[in-house]
């Protein structure tokens, strides 16, 4: 688990690095394009990341199966097959709707983006399901390796693109190119090819189908981690808040930067508190103690820093133009941690196969969120608002259902 704690925060930091550098590299306006780029294809990796939770459960749900001699299926799903399918529908849809939603975000390199798009996330999904099989099987090394360089190789191109004076396109292929990080590390380990031959506790029909409602309730989550800049841009354009005089921009960069240092190692530990909650599935309002005391604890101490830091440090990073004041940062780092609580919360409904309130939990949540967001209120009040009341909503409906104890498995 060392490895894979020093990989959290090593993916926390680069991502930081990489906001920071296109910022100088890029200036103000196709700095924007860039982040709305960056969070539509975070917010679609993060759809395809119920394939990975769920390869996690049904991988941890065989092992545990297995070790207490419980009877499981023999004809389990091989997830990495899955894998093709949903790559391809993906992509499918990305290039039926490009000419829709990318002159929305960019102003030209309008195929460019709809390719990178839909290759990327093809090769995201095999490293979805590589990541998943690994948390299953306790492969923790392996993991924190496919964690790491996929961070690695962004943070190193754009270091190298920034005094080369590479433009935005270079940027765009920077964003997806970690999604090929899967070919790495089944080609330099062996133990993570054989992990790929591992047992799952459900046949292909009900893995599908229980992969199909992770995906929706990711697909909530990923809106509300990254996709929601980009839906602020989408609603609010150019505008200015006028009684802060903070821009769009300045608010989709405050967004994103008060939300890495909790939401990014938290994803990246999801596999890791599934197989959590699936082995303390007899106590799980127990187990969700720490892990929750943890988040609100960070939560209110970096809205404390974000408060009295967090301007200075936006005025020595980024140009005056995306300068935000202290009570809004300690607002959006407040409702970082809430989104937290709700990924914690969601992880352990997924856990005890509880996949329809795990759905519902995470649809309450982006729903209330992006209906507080349209609000008669001024913009940054409007966004803060948001990602408070929406999580703590997704949050109740989760533990309301895990109250009822462990769903039985249906194979």
């Amino acid at each position: 688990m060392r490895a894979l704690s020093l990989a959290t925060v090593f993916a926390a930091a680069s991502g930081f690095i990489i906001l920071t550098v296109a910022s100088w590299a890029l200036g103000v306006q196709r700095f924007g394009q860039f982040m709305a780029f960056w969070s539509l294809f975070f917010a679609l990796a993060g759809v395809v990341d119920g394939l990975m939770q769920e390869t996690t459960r049904a991988v941890a749900g065989a092992r545990t199966a297995d070790r207490t001699g419980a009877v499981v299926t023999s004809r389990g799903a091989r997830p990495f097959r899955v894998a093709g399918m949903v790559g391809a529908t993906v992509a499918a849809v990305l290039v039926v709707t490009g000419p829709l939603w990318s002159p929305r975000l960019l102003e030209q390199d309008h195929g460019l983006a709809v390719v990178l798009l839909a290759v990327g996330l093809i090769s995201y999904t095999y490293q979805a399901v590589l990541s998943g099989v690994l948390s299953g099987c306790g492969l923790w090394a392996q993991y924190a390796w496919l964690m790491a360089v996929d961070s690695g190789v962004r943070l190193v191109l754009v270091l190298v693109a920034w005094p080369l004076g590479w433009g935005l396109p270079v940027f765009l292929v920077v964003t997806v190119l970690g999604a090929a990080t899967w070919l790495v590390i089944l080609g330099m380990s062996a133990d993570a090819r054989a992990a790929l031959r591992s047992d799952t506790d459900v046949r292909t029909g009900r893995f599908v189908r229980n992969a199909v409602s992770a995906m929706l309730a990711t697909g909530a989550t990923a809106l509300l981690i990254v996709g929601f800049p980009t839906f602020v841009k989408a609603v609010a354009g150019d505008s200015v808040d006028a009684g802060l005089d903070t821009t769009v921009d300045g608010i989709m960069l405050a967004v994103m930067l008060t939300r890495a240092p909790i939401l990014v190692p938290l994803q990246r530990f999801q596999s890791a508190l599934i197989v959590h909650f699936v082995e303390n599935s007899a106590d799980l309002l127990g187990a969700l103690r720490k892990p929750l005391s943890a988040v609100f604890g960070v939560g209110v101490l970096g809205a404390v820093a974000a408060w009295l830091l967090g301007p200075w440090i936006m005025g020595v990073f980024f140009s005056a133009g995306f300068v935000v004041p202290g009570p809004v940062l300690a607002a959006l780092t407040f409702g970082a941690a809430c989104t937290g609580v709700l990924m914690i919360t969601g992880t352990a409904t997924l856990a005890v196969n509880r996949h329809n309130r795990y759905v519902a939990g995470w649809v309450t949540g982006s729903m209330v969120a992006f209906g507080v967001f349209l609000a008669p209120f001024p913009l940054a009040m409007n966004v803060c608002l948001a990602l408070v009341i929406g999580p703590v909503a997704g949050a109740l409906v989760h533990v309301t259902g895990l109250r009822q104890g462990a769903a039985p498995l249906v194979r």
